[in-house]
């Protein structure tokens, strides 16, 4: 069970790209192109964001089901609670 986050991530990951495709079709690509014909990133800098964007997602929740398996449930539970609310009230005070 020690791979398990890691397991599910690429079995969603090649279960979820083909049903993606045929729902959305290619329109993440027109997009691409328009946010990098906008003259705010190149093509480069737009999927080094994307995949960055991606590698800190999963690692957040292979530190989760890692957190998970160390502490009560109930622990985990609350700690999201009090980290959701640290991350409300830091946007508030940074957006104000």
């Amino acid at each position: 069970a020690q791979n398990l986050c890691a397991v599910l991530t690429a079995m969603s990951t090649c279960i979820l790209i083909p049903l993606t495709l045929a729902m959305e079709g290619t329109g993440f690509f027109p997009a691409f192109d328009k946010l990098v014909a906008a003259g705010d990133f190149t093509s480069k800098s737009l999927a080094s964001l994307l995949a960055l964007g991606g590698a800190t997602y999963y690692a957040y929740n292979e530190v989760a089901f890692l957190a998970l398996g160390k502490v009560n449930p109930v622990t985990h539970a609350v700690g999201n609670t009090i980290k959701r609310v640290v991350i409300i009230v830091a946007a508030v005070v940074a957006f104000k």
